[in-house]
C-alpha cells in the first residue's frame, strides 16, 4: 500500500504539471453533475443514492458544433447510485436526463470507480485520490459519445475550512475523436463550517478543454463561480448553489442542487 500511495501521489504531481504546460482550446459538455470530490467515500457494503438536478435559466445559446443541445432553460436531472467495494473503492452509476421545452429526454449513462488511499483520519497529511467514469453520451449532448474522464482528488482540512482542487482528464473515445488529445479541466472548492453539519463555500469550475491545440483563448473557455451551502445532517442531506458564468462560453445563470435519499443498508 505504501507503494501504491507513492505512485498515485506522482501521478497527480505528473498530472497538474501537464495542465499547467500545456496550451489547450475548448467545446461542451454535458453539465450532469456540479460537484467537487472530496474525501466522502461509502465504507464496505454501504449504498447511497444522491440526486443532482441543476438548471440553466440563462444560459449559452450558440451551439459549440452542429445539433447540440444548447443550455439554455434546459434542466438536468440525474440520480447516481454508489456502492462501497472496500479497500477505499466505490463504485457509482449516473442515468443522465435533460428537461428542455417540457420534454424530458435521455440523455446517456456512465459508470465510475472511485479510490481514496490517502486518509487524513489515518495520519495522511492531506486526503486524495482518483475517480474513474466511463460515459455513453447522446451526440446532442456530448460531440464524442463515448469518453473516459480520470479526476485527481487532493484536498485538507484546515480547522473549520476545507480546500479542494480536483484535476480532470477527459478522453473522447469515439471516432475520429479518440485520436485527440485528452481534455482538461479543473473544480475547486474552499468551504467553512458555520453551524455543526453546516457550511458555506465557494466553487470555481474551469472548462479549458482540449490539450495541445494552440493557445489558450479565454473567452472561449468556460468559466464558472458558485456560491453553496452545505447540509450535512438532517433526514436529506443536501448541498445547493447559485453559480455565474464570466465569459461567453459559459451559463450566465446556473442553480444547482445535490439531494441525497436515504437508502436503507443491509
Amino acid at each position: 500500500m505504501p507503494c501504491l500511495k507513492k505512485h498515485l501521489l506522482s501521478l497527480v504531481i505528473c498530472g497538474m504539471l501537464i495542465a499547467l504546460l500545456a496550451p489547450m482550446t475548448a467545446h461542451a459538455v454535458l453539465q450532469d453533475e456540479i460537484q467537487v470530490y472530496d474525501d466522502e467515500i461509502n465504507a464496505k457494503g454501504e449504498q447511497s443514492l444522491e440526486l443532482h438536478v441543476n438548471t440553466t435559466p440563462r444560459g449559452v445559446q450558440t451551439p459549440s458544433y452542429p445539433g447540440e443541445m444548447m443550455t439554455n432553460n434546459a434542466t438536468r436531472i440525474t440520480p447516481e447510485y454508489a456502492y462501497g467495494l472496500g479497500d477505499k473503492l466505490e463504485a457509482g452509476f449516473y442515468i443522465n436526463s435533460v428537461v428542455s421545452n417540457n420534454n424530458w429526454n435521455y440523455a446517456g449513462a456512465k459508470v465510475r470507480l472511485k479510490y481514496l488511499p490517502f486518509n487524513e483520519e489515518e495520519g495522511d497529511y492531506f486526503f486524495g485520490g482518483l475517480n474513474v467514469e466511463l460515459s455513453n453520451t447522446l451526440p446532442q449532448y456530448e460531440q464524442s459519445r463515448y469518453n473516459a474522464e480520470a479526476r485527481f482528488i487532493i484536498g485538507k482540512h484546515v480547522g473549520k475550512w476545507l480546500f479542494v482542487v480536483n484535476p480532470i482528464f477527459d478522453q473522447p473515445l469515439s471516432q475520429p475523436y479518440v485520436h485527440q488529445g485528452p481534455d482538461f479541466n479543473t473544480a475547486i472548492r474552499v468551504s467553512r463550517e458555520v453551524a455543526p453539519d453546516w457550511s458555506v463555500g465557494t466553487e470555481f469550475y474551469s472548462n479549458y478543454n482540449q490539450i495541445g491545440s494552440g493557445p489558450i483563448s479565454y473567452p472561449n473557455t468556460q468559466q464558472l463561480g458558485f456560491l453553496k451551502v452545505y447540509c450535512d445532517a438532517g433526514p436529506i442531506p443536501f448541498q445547493a448553489g447559485i453559480g455565474k458564468g464570466f465569459t461567453n462560453s459559459s451559463d450566465s445563470l446556473t442553480l444547482m442542487a445535490i439531494i441525497s435519499i436515504p437508502l436503507p443498508q443491509f
